[in-house]
């Protein structure tokens, strides 16, 4: 097992510190219910008219209508559309590790080509760019209108109904009209909007190739209770020089896993129209991570889980039960995390006993761990006394004395039996190895309290730890 990774799933059993958003949580709603709402609220619009700035940014600082496509930063999901579906992360992965071929530089050049001339209007630019995309890349981009309005696309691929591919052209990024970005994601929004109240089996994947002059940009679009989009990778500058042959590989590498995506989704929604809604009848059917499985760290088979519930509203912490058995556990969703000092934790039993950590598609991992007893309280709603807190300060001089840092000493973080005979530490997101661990982007300095030099990029000390729980003592 890696030290130190970039994405993980945890499983806890801790009680939740604070009531969870009903909006996420409600045990009795279905997700058919809540889209239903959210659709009735959002009334259809002609996109092409509400994607522009002053109606789009009007509709977006509405809550209770936005589409959660991080405009404004407030319009944002807990649980991002890479984690909703597995091919968004794939996408991203393939974006970094594709094999190139010859056909997919053929592909690149071509593109590069038709995207860096110029056009006389919108028009002309979309069809030159929506041959290549056929002659080259199999991706036949048809202009159809959305079923019962008479809104029209500039171009997608369905199956059976289902539009797993939308783009949308402008000729230049300085032309006026709707913003690119804002007019996909409500061609999306209008063209699911017959099958989402009623499909709450499929979070209903779509892929957005946005072409805006010589740029070339992808999201994913993806429905919870309500819409969600997702920039995906970075925007492409199409009209690179020929000597850039580093920008010709990432070009070629997109093209390509863009085409292996729209094959991943076709077939989703082939066998998608084939089935009887098996699950449409669950509660919560689709408010959670696509991962349902994972393989035991304890004695190698695979276990397969459900969700019960999300721990808060903004976290990717999630609690669960192992199908078929008792067990309770908690899954985690991060970016980064230590799964060698949580194990050494858990065998100093101060931590809670890890079951599972693996890699999701996207650069997400995994951890599975048990969860812990509702009698556990974080030490922000308990104070310790100073032999429980020296208890604490011993496992973590002798973690030290291995050569690790947890990071993120906070009262938080410390969960302890109200009687004092047991604490757990928990959250080994930022944990290392002495030496070799920094502190992540964006250390919050602001509301938490943290001891001279607990900046972004630095090494993590050991008396960085210590003096963290010095000031959770007070």
């Amino acid at each position: 097992v890696p030290r130190q990774v970039s994405l993980i799933l945890s499983l806890i059993l801790v009680p939740p510190r604070r009531p969870p958003s009903e909006r996420h949580l409600h045990p009795q709603r279905q997700v058919e219910t809540e889209r239903g709402m959210f659709l009735r609220k959002k009334e259809t619009k002609a996109p092409s008219d509400c994607g522009k700035y002053a109606s789009f940014s009007g509709e977006q600082n509405k809550s209770e209508v936005a589409i959660h496509c991080n405009r404004p930063p407030s319009a944002t999901e807990a649980v991002p559309a890479t984690l909703l579906h597995p091919v968004f992360g794939k996408f991203l992965d393939d974006c970094e590790n594709h094999e190139i071929e010859r056909k997919d530089n053929i592909f690149a050049m071509e593109l590069s080509t038709a995207m860096s001339a110029f056009y006389v209007d919108e028009g002309a630019r979309a069809q030159a760019v929506r041959d290549v995309f056929a002659e080259q890349g199999g991706l036949h981009f048809t202009r159809t209108k959305i079923e019962g309005t008479n809104y029209m696309t500039d171009g997608d691929i369905s199956l059976n109904g289902h539009r797993f591919a939308i783009a949308e052209f402008k000729n230049e990024v300085g032309c006026t009209g709707a913003e690119p970005y804002a007019q996909a994601s409500l061609y999306y929004l209008e063209s699911t909007r017959r099958y989402a109240a009623t499909m709450a089996h499929s979070v209903l994947p779509c892929f957005i190739v946005l072409v805006f002059g010589p740029y070339l940009a992808f999201a994913g679009a993806s429905w919870n209770l309500r819409p969600i989009v997702q920039v995906l990778s970075t925007t492409l500058p199409m009209h690179y020089h020929w000597s850039d042959t580093k920008m010709r590989a990432t070009v070629a590498r997109h093209l390509a896993s863009l085409k292996k995506a729209m094959r991943a989704l076709e077939n989703h929604y082939r066998k998608l129209s084939a089935q009887a809604r098996p699950d449409s009848l669950l509660p919560c059917s689709r408010l959670f991570p696509h991962p349902t499985s994972f393989t035991s760290l304890l004695d190698g088979t695979r276990q397969v889980f459900q969700y019960s519930r999300q721990l808060f509203p903004d976290k990717l912490v999630f609690f669960g039960s192992l199908v078929g058995k008792d067990d309770r556990i908690c899954i985690k969703f991060v970016r980064r995390y230590s799964s060698k000092v949580h194990s050494r934790c858990a065998s100093m039993e101060c931590a809670p006993s890890l079951r599972g950590f693996e890699s999701i598609p996207g650069g997400w991992f995994m951890v599975v761990m048990d969860a812990l007893s509702p009698d556990y309280v974080c030490l922000d709603e308990f104070r310790a006394s100073p032999g429980c807190l020296t208890r604490i300060k011993d496992k973590l001089i002798r973690l030290h004395q291995e050569n690790y840092v947890h990071g993120d000493i906070r009262s938080t973080n410390i969960m302890v039996l109200k009687d004092e005979t047991r604490f757990m530490i928990v959250d080994f997101d930022w944990a290392g190895e002495i030496g070799e661990t920094c502190y992540p982007m964006n250390v919050n300095r602001t509301q938490i309290q943290r001891p001279e030099g607990a900046v972004d990029g630095a090494l993590i000390q050991a008396g960085h730890d210590i003096a963290m729980l010095d000031i959770v003592a007070g």
